[in-house]
């Protein structure tokens, strides 16, 4: 009986699904089919009712351990929170179980981070200040001034300049000198219209000085009072500047510094700008110049006065007086060049 009923489970074709028990069975009869096996039960934990109520059921070990974890660290930040404000020496508290350091461990710990901290926030600090004081050093003796050029100074020795400019070359920086001195400010300085400085180098500085042109100088009361081509008068002195012509025969009502000088006859100006741009270019130093009433012209060199008559032929007249001048050296006496004509023997000289 039992070898026939193994043989009639070895003809049964049966498949199984992933999510369900069922079972097919074909080409056998009921009775030949032998019934399913049991499924095996887990046991269900026990519940303790604690003698009343409704049962509860025991927690497991892991929960527990995790309940007990749980509250162990919920004290442990009770007590760093009162540890923190109110602190206690090293080793006055007992470790907590488990092997978790105790809340004096931690401070010690945190003032232990605290420390290096500083000592990394110290340590940059002094190379940041190491690496000032080296551009520093750098900054002063690089840059100190060692060399100064100057030009257009005639009027000024470059001693004299650096001098109004204020310049100490024991203490002064060639970038802090021109920041210092880039929109210097010449108004009370005579003769000088502007001083532009600019670096020519780590330890060079030049220096442009821009001069007035002084056309004349009037004398009244002793005193010397210097003018340009706007008639501006520029300086009052009691020294007479010798590359200054001396104006005679103007009439003025004031003379008062940074003020125009105040003439009747405004051509004037343009009659001193024109012989003083000549007498430049020709390099000629005269003493004086003469204005009469019918506005000619006359300038005394030394013992020759030379007549000018009035502005025409200017050019002319000056250029033939520069040609004529190692002829007339050692002489006394006027030269005529008030009817100058380059075209015909016009040039008279009477001797005294």
């Amino acid at each position: 009986m039992e070898k026939d009923r193994q043989e009639a489970t070895h003809k049964v074709r049966k498949k199984k699904k992933v999510d369900s028990d069922d079972i097919w069975y074909d080409d056998l009869d009921d009775d030949e089919i032998s019934p399913p096996r049991p499924k095996k039960k887990r046991p269900r934990p026990q519940t303790d009712t604690g003698g009343s109520g409704p049962a509860r059921r025991k927690p497991r070990p892991e929960a527990e351990s995790s309940a007990v974890h749980r509250r162990s660290q919920r004290a442990d930040a009770e007590a760093a929170s009162q540890d923190i404000s109110h602190p206690e020496a090293d080793g006055d508290a007992p470790q907590n179980g488990g092997g978790r350091s105790s809340p004096s461990r931690r401070q010690a710990h945190a003032r232990k981070l605290r420390k290096q901290r500083g000592l990394k926030l110290l340590k940059r600090l002094a190379i940041g200040a190491a690496v000032i004081a080296v551009l520093v050093l750098l900054f002063i003796f690089l840059f100190r001034i060692k060399t100064v050029n100057m030009q257009g100074n005639t009027r000024y020795t470059k001693e004299e300049i650096l001098d109004l400019i204020h310049y100490d070359e024991q203490s002064h920086n060639t970038i802090l000198f021109y920041l210092q001195n880039r929109n210097l400010k010449v108004e009370d300085i005579p003769f000088i219209d502007a001083i532009h400085i600019d670096i020519g180098g780590r330890d060079t500085i030049n220096i442009q000085v821009v001069e007035k042109l002084i056309i004349g100088c009037i004398e009244s009361g002793g005193q010397y009072v210097y003018f340009d081509t706007d008639g501006m008068i520029c300086e009052i002195d009691g020294t007479r500047q010798t590359d200054v012509p001396l104006i005679d025969g103007l009439t003025f009502e004031s003379l008062e510094l940074n003020t125009e000088l105040s003439v009747e006859d405004k051509s004037i100006y343009d009659a001193l700008l024109s012989l003083t741009l000549l007498l430049n270019k020709h390099e000629l130093t005269i003493d004086k110049v003469t204005f009469k009433e019918d506005s000619t012209m006359s300038m005394q060199m030394g013992d020759i006065q030379v007549l000018l008559g009035n502005s025409r032929n200017i050019e002319d007249k000056i250029s033939e007086l520069r040609n004529l001048l190692p002829q007339l050296e050692g002489l006394k006496g006027t030269l005529h060049l008030e009817n100058y004509d380059s075209t015909k023997d016009s040039i008279v000289f009477t001797k005294e």
